[in-house]
């Protein structure tokens, strides 16, 4: 197969709806009166904006002058070059992604119509090219063809919300999510190609796995078919298949086979099983290694020319879903397993990381994924209101060891029965798992966010027992049955949430837990994180706090005379359910937010973000594997937002990020305060016995002792254990001066550092803290050492971009060196490092 690549620059003309076939645009002598030049991949908001006719849709309140573009229809010309001796070849015509709506002309000619931003369209064009030729392709957003569609209210939902997107298969956020900002994307989003072919065609490669129990050999099968364009029955050409497994680092052949086959005009089906041993297998993060290997199969004919290859990194894994009984009030288990070992899920909910889809990069990609496996993640869960993300994400999670719980997409709404779009809906599934049952990071699939949960709502709202589920088949028995067949390797979940009567259930299946930041209308209560403790949920699969982005981000989205709380800018980037949460928590837990500078906003709502989180997460881990994941909503931002996320969409980390990283460590050790005493917990995730000590004491906030004590602990392999009980009764006389402190070591090395108080934040006593730091070289490492003679609370190291510190926004307990390690290029100098802490 030979691959003539379409993308790069093709010419971009904007017209009214309808306007451009009666223009003959698709004509090849047609010359646009105004074009533009855009680049494929791609999309039309940024090709006007580096074309100069619209402002960055991201800044400000500029996304409201930008809803034009998605009621316009765009036509894309490219004019292409085929070599003379390709021209007998069977020729495709390749769109990877178009969104939305569009039709394709070649030289003239239709030659197709499609509607599905997921589904790639795939255009026989054998004997339709020329050497010179003109390719057209009218686009628009799926706006125009929806707007007098009908739609079935939906009470649970969110006001705001433009219901008719359910007619459109593209990404749902697009059309506003509390979140993000309506910007309907339209364009040619993914690669266009043609491929040639010499008679046969390898098509639907499928890799699977099997392990052997003691994991001493696997068998890795390969499964297809081989497509033969002849439509000359007596010809039974004799192919030759070749299966090749290499370590992916490096050139060294595993194994490999070679199969004769008979490929008869149409297609051929085959199957190639190689043997492994001793097989190396891909484990997500934290629990082994994430090893991946190379597969080539190729197809060559009689002489052993190449006529067509696949290849694809891949890791050798099994995953299953274990529902078990458990205790009488606790129900049944969801544990999800790798390699038959028990998975505790820690991570966060993934969205599209632009709210302009094609301008994420690979490189945010990588750095987003990178972020998340040094924060000790080995779940995301792409959320059903975005994409199916591009293959470059499912294969860096995959090297990461990070796990994938994916959605399909659909979200929060109910969705058309009609023939036609279950039509639609089937195809996009079977193509969908054909392009992504290879990824290996991907374990589980999951029928849609939230459906099952907010219909039971509706029922509730409505009075109506036997409201309708209209689209209930599509998760129920359309899915499932296509699973069946095209990928049994991976446990299928109808919705998420879902498990028993209640699909939001403390006692079965996955759960989101929304009562604290949503839910619950009293606001004292609503913001009242201590909430979470109370949470018996089986698996987690979104949770969240809210809070702003750190000020260096918001200057790149609100002009600096808005650079305050509830200016039109600050609003129109806040998330739609804030409803005072912020200030609600700030009043509950810190100070009265009207007392607070703008900075000081900032600060206090981005700790008890990180606070909340850190107290959620922790609560879940103790519970492992009555508990068997936590997931909060969500990890990055589509926009500069006043939002849930840790890591913005500058890629500047918000101080809840590392309360997250710490919160997922390997080995974390955690306290859980009652009334007279604090226990002591240590999770380990490893797969190895530790034996650790724990360090800890009672003291006051200007380093006075008032008891100490310390106690050995031996952790089992992947499990949570109480290890101590402190008596805590002296902290009763002078609750707001004193603190509780702990640390986990492991020989002399400090594992973990906790601490908690006896009374909310804005009781606190703190003594005015003085920070000693300096910067240390040891064995060609850089590491920061600071201590401070009292409490220090809510220390942030701050340093010039090109470095990194293992940790930040932590607190220093009166007399104890912590020591941060540094990465970075170059020598790290003193004067370009700030220190500061809460009470200096």
């Amino acid at each position: 197969m030979t691959r003539l690549t379409l993308d790069g620059s093709w010419i971009l003309e904007g017209l009214p709806y309808g306007e451009g076939v009666e223009k003959q645009a698709y004509r090849p002598d047609y010359v646009p009166s105004d074009p533009l030049e855009a680049l494929v991949p791609g999309e039309v908001h940024l090709d006007l904006l580096r074309a100069g006719r619209i402002p960055e849709p991201l800044f400000g309140e500029n996304a409201k002058l930008c809803q034009w573009v998605e009621e316009k229809e765009w036509w894309y010309r490219r004019k292409f070059s085929v070599p003379e001796e390709w021209l007998t070849l069977h020729a495709e015509l390749v769109f990877e992604g178009i969104d939305t709506d569009c039709d394709v002309y070649l030289n003239g000619e239709h030659l197709a119509h499609h509607e599905n931003m997921f589904v790639p369209l795939v255009i026989d064009v054998s004997g339709k090219l020329q050497r010179e030729n003109i390719l057209v392709v009218r686009v628009d957003s799926g706006v125009p063809r929806i707007k007098d569609k009908p739609f079935v209210p939906y009470p649970a939902g969110s006001p705001e919300q433009d219901y008719r997107r359910v007619w459109a298969r593209k990404a749902q956020f697009t059309f506003a999510w509390d979140w993000a900002p309506r910007l309907v994307n339209v364009g040619i989003w993914r690669s266009v190609s043609l491929r040639f072919f010499e008679g046969f065609a390898l098509r639907d490669v499928f890799v699977r796995g099997s392990i052997s129990c003691d994991r001493k050999s696997a068998t890795v099968t390969l499964s297809g078919a081989v497509e033969n364009f002849s439509k000359n029955f007596a010809c039974e050409p004799r192919l030759r298949l070749r299966a090749l497994l290499f370590e992916e680092e490096g050139k060294k052949l595993v194994t490999s086979k070679d199969e004769s086959l008979r490929a008869y005009p149409g297609l051929t089906n085959f199957t190639l099983t190689l043997e492994v041993a001793p097989p190396r297998l891909w484990w997500p993060n934290g629990f082994g290694e994430p090893h991946l290997y190379r597969v080539l199969l190729l197809l060559l004919d009689e002489e052993g020319r190449e006529l067509d290859r696949f290849e694809k990194a891949w890791g050798l894994r099994e995953v299953a879903l274990r529902q078990e009984p458990l205790s009488s009030d606790e129900g049944e288990s969801f544990i999800l397993t790798v390699n038959g070992e028990p998975i505790f899920c820690k991570g966060a909910d993934w969205v599209p990381a632009d709210s302009l889809i094609p301008r994420v990069t690979r490189e945010k990609y990588q750095r987003l994924i990178e972020e998340a496996q040094k924060a000790h993640f080995n779940m995301f869960r792409v959320w059903g209101g975005g994409i199916y993300e591009d293959p470059f994400f499912y294969e860096h999670c995959a090297r990461c060891g990070i796990m994938v719980w994916q959605d399909f997409m659909f979200a929060c709404a109910y969705y058309p029965k009609s023939p036609e779009f279950l039509q639609e809906v089937e195809r996009e599934i079977q193509a969908v798992v054909k392009q992504l049952r290879n990824e290996t990071a991907i374990v589980l699939w999951c029928g849609n966010n939230e459906l099952q949960w907010l219909h039971e709502r509706n029922k509730e709202i409505t009075g109506k027992k036997d409201l309708e589920f209209p689209d209930y088949d599509i998760y129920h028995i359309l899915m499932p049955r296509l699973l069946k067949d095209l990928d049994p390797t991976r446990p299928f979940w109808p919705s998420s949430p879902y498990g028993g009567s209640d699909p939001n259930s403390e006692n079965e299946g996955d759960r989101h837990f929304w009562d604290v930041s949503i839910l619950i209308e009293d606001l004292k209560e609503r913001v009242n994180y201590e909430n979470y403790a109370r949470d018996r949920g089986k698996f987690i699969s979104e949770f969240g706090i809210l809070a702003p982005p750190v000020l260096e981000s918001l200057r790149e989205f609100i002009p600096e005379e808005e650079l305050f709380l509830d200016s039109p800018s600050w609003q129109f980037h806040n998330n739609v359910f804030e409803r005072e949460n912020i200030r609600g928590m700030l009043r509950e837990f810190v100070k009265d937010p009207e007392c607070l500078s703008f900075p000081e906003y900032l600060r206090f709502a981005q700790l008890l973000q990180g606070e909340a989180l850190k107290f959620a997460l922790e609560h879940w881990r103790r519970r492992k594997f009555l508990t068997a994941g936590a997931l909060f909503w969500m990890y990055s931002d589509c926009w500069g937002a006043i939002g849930w996320t840790v890591i913005d969409y500058y890629l500047r980390k918000k101080p809840s990020y590392y309360f997250v990283r710490r919160a997922f460590q390997p080995v974390d050790l955690s306290l859980r305060q009652g009334e007279h005493a604090v226990e002591l917990f240590v999770v380990n995730d490893t797969p190895e016995t530790l034996a650790l000590a724990v360090e800890y004491g009672l003291s006051c906030f200007d380093g006075q002792e008032i008891t100490s004590g310390n106690l050995s602990c031996h952790i089992p392999p992947n499990s949570s254990r109480k290890v101590g009980v402190v008596p805590c009764g002296a902290a009763k006389a002078r609750p707001s001066e004193v603190f509780f402190w702990a640390r986990l070591l492991d020989g002399d090395r400090v594992l973990d550092w906790e601490r908690c108080f006896f009374v909310r934040f804005k009781d606190l006593k703190l003594e005015k803290a003085r920070v000693d730091w300096d910067i240390v070289s040891e064995k060609g490492e850089t590491f920061i050492e600071l201590v401070s003679p009292v409490f220090a609370w809510f220390v942030n190291v701050e340093l010039p971009s090109s470095f990194t510190p293992e940790d930040n926004y932590f607190d220093l307990f009166p007399g104890k060196v912590r020591r941060l390690k540094i990465t970075g290029e170059g020598e790290l100098k003193k004067q370009d490092v700030k220190i500061s802490w809460n009470n200096a």
